[in-house]
């Protein structure tokens, strides 16, 4: 959900979202009211403030107290007992702000949270990673009222001085997105603490994340279909339809209370399948457009140049570069 304070706040950092929008492809337009998006608009959309967003906008998004005012899951995590309980709550209710995991490694000492997508095998974008490794450290800072560092940070991108001298802590080259915490300091309590007010926004916000697993999980299960139907060539929305015991009409509409329709899941579908497919060198080009279910190469080409920004031939002549490397 793109919600009206976050579309001021954008405001405020002199950010056109709408700009943004058409830049990312998302065909949507910001108005007044509440924006859905996607999973794929989502990443669209983030991909676009990675190219246009600078290091001082992340800085912003990523300082808890600039948004937790509209974005309730910040507000429940501020609302907790400590550190520890605070990302617990903010690794639960993650799914309400945007399709990413985190996932909490606790050893004696440390913990170690890694931020993932949760979809279409998506590799975060630097800006996703820095917002979200800067708004754990700011949660634990504004919890606590204490210049909390973490022990170790990083990622596969660069920091750049203004995000490292916030941060506090020596960035890494790491292979994923992890941000180490003393368990000390987790456990430090959080002055923010009111339980009242979390027992106010609990069942809204297990309401909100129940809403979302159910989508999702419709979601999950037409492209669980396609995966299967489209190789086969018996992909259209009446026979996937037929399998959900749905008619047509029904599907198209639920799939558009997600924010999606049945060509971008297809789309989707096509784009998890291609990568496998191209890596088999007993395949040809044109036995790979067949099997996506395109009529011709031609608009196999186009589709594959939207989704890796180069043609099909050019990819195949690196990962054969890659392999021979």
């Amino acid at each position: 959900m793109v919600s009206e304070q976050f579309q001021r706040f954008m405001k405020s950092l002199d950010v056109d979202l709408n700009s943004l929008l058409e830049a990312a492809g998302v065909n949507k337009v910001v108005w007044q009211e509440q924006l859905t998006l996607s999973d794929i608009e989502y990443w669209q959309l983030m991909n676009e403030f990675d190219n246009q967003l600078t290091d001082e906008m992340i800085l912003g998004l990523g300082n808890i107290t600039n948004i937790n005012t509209f974005m309730p899951s910040f507000f429940a995590a501020l609302a907790a007992k400590n550190g520890e309980q605070a990302i617990e709550r903010m690794a639960t209710y993650k799914s309400l702000i945007g399709p990413v995991h985190l996932e909490i490694v606790t050893k004696p000492d440390v913990v170690n949270i890694h931020i993932v997508g949760n979809s279409l095998g998506i590799e975060l974008p630097r800006f996703t990673v820095m917002t979200e490794q800067l708004l754990l450290i700011s949660l634990l800072r504004v919890g606590t009222g204490k210049p909390i560092k973490p022990t170790a940070i990083g990622s596969k991108y660069q920091y750049g001085a203004q995000i490292d001298d916030v941060i506090g802590t020596r960035s890494q080259q790491l292979t994923d997105n992890c941000v180490q915490f003393q368990v000390a300091d987790l456990q430090r309590a959080f002055i923010s603490a009111n339980n009242s007010m979390w027992t106010f926004l609990q069942p809204g916000l297990d309401q909100q994340k129940l809403a979302i697993e159910r989508d999702q999980s419709l979601l999950a299960t037409v492209q669980a279909l396609l995966l299967k139907k489209i190789p086969s060539g018996t992909f259209s929305i009446d026979s996937v339809a037929a399998s959900l015991n749905l008619s047509k009409r029904t599907l198209q509409r639920n799939l558009g209370a997600l924010g999606t329709t049945f060509n971008n899941e297809v789309q989707t579908a096509r784009q998890t399948l291609v990568v496998p497919l191209m890596k088999d060198q007993a395949l040809s080009l044109i036995e790979i457009s067949y099997l996506l279910g395109y009529s011709d190469p031609e608009s196999f080409s186009r589709a594959f140049k939207k989704w890796f920004q180069q043609s099909p031939s050019m990819y195949r002549q690196q990962l054969a570069g890659m392999r021979n490397s």
